[in-house]
């Protein structure tokens, strides 16, 4: 029987285990978690009471359109620090090491932004690099190292490739903030694939979202394609519940069809969740460990939770995420109603090291529960729609979209193309 319940606030501190790249070491490898074979996903749950939501006392979502924010936090990298500090020691979870990152906007001789330029990183002198990619939206590279396991860099070698082969390089220093670099050369971006993953929690408290994406998946996916007309698109699902539920974690895989996957999202049904945690880092590390392309195109992860992993697997959590960003997949968590601090620091800290976006929904909708503010200096609201498909065309583009003024529903603090004025 279908299951509406809350989300409930995670009580409890304290961490056991210490990932060595959050504390400044090499990271070690996380287990491989297995997918739940299908045969084993019909158990009946084990229904357990959840307790008051976060946001209930609030006052009741709006009716209306869905509508979200979101926080670039690689671009306010000084106001993420600090939040990081002060909700890593309220909530007793361990931090990522952001300590001498790396960050790079390229540009051409006529000062164009150089998005989709191939470079590595190495240590100065070393044989071989530690990171190698393609240079982001308006040409930025924004990279840490200590996650990656490197400790601290005070300097990196960065070398860039242009479409002819030619490679220049040069010695940088780290934690200097956005520093320039022109190349003599003007590029378009265009990728030739995009492997597109959704990563859902599908337990009780998700169904007004899950309803949302499936209405809306085939709108989002028509309007990424116009902004890629040329690439390959694939499509990935894992949906994810939690121990006692009827599955912990389906993994879907890839599919070539558009059809294929609207299929797989009208099959999916939100139940369960008898707790407030989930097997969120089970269900990341899936997606993560899936055969994503390789070379000049976009791996992109969407993950939509209401609701962090268990506090002993937040460890796990985060350590998908850093392998994500080893292989160039960027996560983009989205914070659904319900969502409490724990899964908000998560979801930002994964989005952040893998070069994603944080989204969160507003209570400017009617779908779902109060949602809770957002610990962020600005973000503008629209609809989520429109906020999913301007962060895509932004991805598949090189070209950050904003949206239209009349598109902004609210506005909080000062923003500017994704900065917070302080």
């Amino acid at each position: 029987m279908k299951q509406s319940w809350i989300k409930a606030l995670c009580v409890g501190v304290g961490l056991a285990g210490c990932d060595a790249a959050i504390v400044g070491e090499a990271p070690v490898e996380p287990v491989i978690v297995a997918d739940t074979p299908m045969a084993e996903v019909m158990m009946e749950p084990v229904l357990v009471e959840k307790r008051a939501s976060v946001g209930l006392g609030r006052r009741p979502a709006r009716q209306g359109v869905v509508t979200a924010g979101d926080i670039d936090d690689t671009l306010n990298l000084a106001a993420f620090t600090r939040y990081q500090a002060r909700q890593g020691k309220a909530l007793g979870l361990k931090r990522v090491n952001l300590l001498t990152p790396v960050q790079i906007q390229l540009v051409g001789h006529n000062n164009k932004p150089l998005p989709g330029m191939h470079y590595t990183l190495r240590k100065p002198g070393a044989a071989e690099p530690f990171h190698s990619g393609y240079a982001g939206v308006d040409g930025r590279i924004s990279v840490f190292p200590a996650s990656l396991g490197q400790g601290r860099l005070n300097k990196v070698e960065l070398r860039t490739f242009s479409a002819d082969g030619a490679m220049r390089q040069e010695i940088l220093s780290t934690g200097k903030g956005w520093q320039r670099v022109t190349r003599d050369e003007t590029t378009r971006y265009s990728p030739d694939f995009v492997d597109l993953v959704f990563v859902f929690d599908t337990t009780g408290s998700m169904g007004d979202e899950l309803a949302w994406l499936t209405k809306e998946f085939k709108g989002i996916v028509s309007r990424a394609k116009r902004a890629a007309p040329g690439a390959d698109f694939r499509f990935g699902l894992v949906a994810y519940r939690d121990k006692g539920d009827a599955y912990e974690v389906q993994n879907y895989g890839f599919t070539l069809k558009q059809s294929q996957m609207q299929r797989w999202l009208r099959g999916l049904n939100a139940d369960g969740g008898g707790d407030y945690p989930e097997a969120a880092d089970r269900a990341l590390r899936a997606a993560v460990d899936l055969n994503w392309k390789r070379g000049k195109g976009e791996r992109l992860i969407f993950h939509i939770a209401d609701a962090p992993p268990h506090k002993s697997n937040s460890l796990a959590y985060t350590r998908a995420a850093q392998i994500a960003a080893g292989k160039g997949v960027q996560i983009f968590g989205l914070g659904a109603s319900g969502v409490g601090d724990e899964a908000e620091f998560l979801m930002r800290q994964a989005s952040l090291v893998s070069g994603g976006r944080y989204l969160f929904l507003t209570d400017d909708s009617g779908v779902g529960q109060a949602h809770a503010e957002p610990k962020v200096a600005c973000y503008r609201v629209t609809r989520l729609k429109a906020l999913l498909s301007r962060v895509l065309a932004s991805e598949l583009t090189g070209k950050r979209v904003e949206a239209a003024q009349s598109e902004v529903i609210r506005s909080v603090g000062v923003y500017s193309d994704g900065f917070c004025q302080q």
